[in-house]
């Protein structure tokens, strides 16, 4: 029959009370999540009506990257879970990716009803290419060989557009796009046959901005008066550097298994060679 090839969950192979733990954990952290940017990103500025907007071009795309990273890392949260609660690698995975997806489109309805926002399809794109690029890994090599890392630090313009950026260091985390950097990291083994490489090393290609105050531009207007920082030059900036992996360590505690998943989603600090418009850049610290 046609229907012979369609897959199912695998329910046999956990029972109803891990379902509702994994549900369970998956709910709170939902929760917290929307209670958290309630707070920090959209107290103040909801609409009465839903509207679309396209932000593609602001902030460099640092916000899209933003995206692919938080879309390939909540996908990731969600299969090591289900694994953890001996789910099959199949269903796991299915959930996953799906879960990735869904999990961050409640965002998207919340800027679509914010006052200063919009739902923007570029946000969406962005989610589905992070999920991709884990799913296509899981596919041709059964496991993550590139990692999506996240590292920051408090910018100087987060004084300057405190509106804007946030009074607070978790607000700047989330908002402030001068302060963050994106990476990739892998090991220098995936292009040998050998492991010529120890396996904790990783390579890692970081991708940040510069000179941000504004979506567009550097000019803005607040309580009446015009605040014009044109001189700044916007510019794009690419890191190479070194990362340290922790996924080679088995561990039966439940407590480190987390440490080490939440760790794994950012960069460790190390020297990083930067490039941008203005030049070469050399940083004591990468992170």
């Amino acid at each position: 029959m046609a229907f012979e090839h369609i897959s199912y969950l695998h329910f046999k192979d956990f029972n109803l009370a891990r379902v509702w733990k994994i549900a369970g954990i998956c709910v709170l952290i939902y929760s917290s999540i929307l209670i958290a940017l309630g707070i920090i990103w959209y107290q103040g500025i909801f609409k009465g009506h839903f509207t679309f907007f396209d932000d593609s071009l602001e902030w460099l795309q640092m916000d899209k990257v933003g995206h692919f990273f938080a879309a390939f890392q909540i996908s990731r949260w969600f299969i090591q879970i289900l694994r953890w609660q001996k789910v099959t690698d199949a269903d796991a995975q299915r959930v996953g990716i799906w879960g990735g997806i869904i999990f961050l489109c409640p965002v998207e309805i919340l800027d679509g009803f914010s006052a200063a926002y919009g739902f923007s399809w570029s946000d969406i794109l962005a989610n589905c290419l992070g999920t991709a690029f884990l799913w296509l890994q899981l596919r041709l090599f059964s496991k993550m060989k590139f990692l999506t890392k996240f590292s920051f630090q408090i910018s100087p313009f987060a004084i300057i557009r405190k509106e804007m950026f946030g009074g607070n260091f978790l607000s700047q985390l989330i908002k402030d796009y001068n302060g963050q950097t994106y990476w990739l990291s892998f090991s220098p083994n995936v292009f040998f046959k050998k492991d010529y490489f120890p396996k904790w090393f990783l390579v890692s290609i970081g991708y940040g901005a510069d000179n941000l105050l504004g979506g567009h531009d550097n000019a803005w207007e607040d309580d009446n008066k015009t605040f014009d920082f044109s001189h700044l030059s916007r510019t794009r900036q690419l890191y190479i550097s070194f990362d340290i992996s922790l996924q080679h360590k088995e561990y039966t505690n439940p407590m480190m298994k987390f440490v080490r998943l939440a760790l794994s989603c950012l960069k460790f600090p190390f020297p990083a060679l930067g490039f941008s418009t203005k030049g070469f850049e050399f940083k004591w610290l990468g992170f």
